[in-house]
C-alpha cells in the first residue's frame, strides 16, 4: 500500500502553482490573468468573486487554476477536485475519483481547414477518466492553453491518491 502523504490545502495549492510554473517555465511576474489558462489568483476581483459564488467550495478548498473555456464557461482546478461551471450548472470530479486524462476525442478539430488540437483558438472534447472507468468528456480550448491544462492537470491524480488534506 502506497504511503499517504499530509498536506496542508496551502501546501496543495503551491504544488498545483509548481506544476504550472514549470510546465510553462515562467514566474509569477510574467501572468496578468488575461491568459486563457491563468492562477486563479491572477484572475480580475470580480470574476473571481462571481466564480467562487458557483464554487461551492469545501472547508479550506482553495481555487488554484482557471481555465478559460468561453466567456461564461470555466474550468477551476481547486485543492481538491476539478469543478467545470457555467452560467447555468456545475460539474465536479474529485481529485480521489480522477484516473488520469483520456485527452483529446480527437487531434483533427476540422479536417477540412486542417486544423488540429495543436492550433489555437478552437474547442475540442477532452476526456477525464474516473477510477470506475467512467469517462467525462469537457470541451476545452485547443493549442498551448488546453495542452497546458492537459500536462499540469494530469498530475492532480497524485493529489487524489497520494495526499490528505490535513487542515
Amino acid at each position: 500500500m502506497e504511503k499517504i502523504i499530509e498536506k496542508t490545502a496551502r501546501q496543495i495549492k503551491d504544488r498545483i502553482e509548481f506544476w504550472y510554473f514549470n510546465y510553462f517555465n515562467k514566474n509569477k511576474s510574467d501572468l496578468n490573468g488575461s491568459e486563457l489558462f491563468t492562477l486563479f489568483d491572477f484572475l480580475k476581483p470580480e470574476l473571481q468573486i462571481e466564480l467562487k459564488s458557483k464554487l461551492n467550495l469545501e472547508y479550506n478548498e482553495i481555487p488554484v487554476l482557471a481555465l478559460k473555456i468561453t466567456e461564461s464557461e470555466f474550468i477551476i482546478n481547486t485543492t481538491k477536485k476539478f469543478i467545470l461551471i457555467d452560467s447555468n450548472e456545475k460539474e465536479t470530479i474529485d481529485y480521489s475519483e480522477f484516473e488520469w486524462h483520456n485527452g483529446y476525442k480527437s487531434f483533427v478539430v476540422d479536417k477540412e481547414k486542417k486544423i488540429i488540437t495543436k492550433h489555437d483558438g478552437y474547442l475540442s472534447e477532452f476526456g477525464l477518466r474516473k477510477r470506475n472507468g467512467e469517462i467525462i468528456y469537457w470541451k476545452i480550448p485547443t493549442g498551448y492553453a488546453g495542452y497546458g491544462f492537459w500536462n499540469i492537470t494530469k498530475k492532480c491524480e497524485l493529489i487524489g491518491r497520494k495526499f490528505k488534506q490535513i487542515d
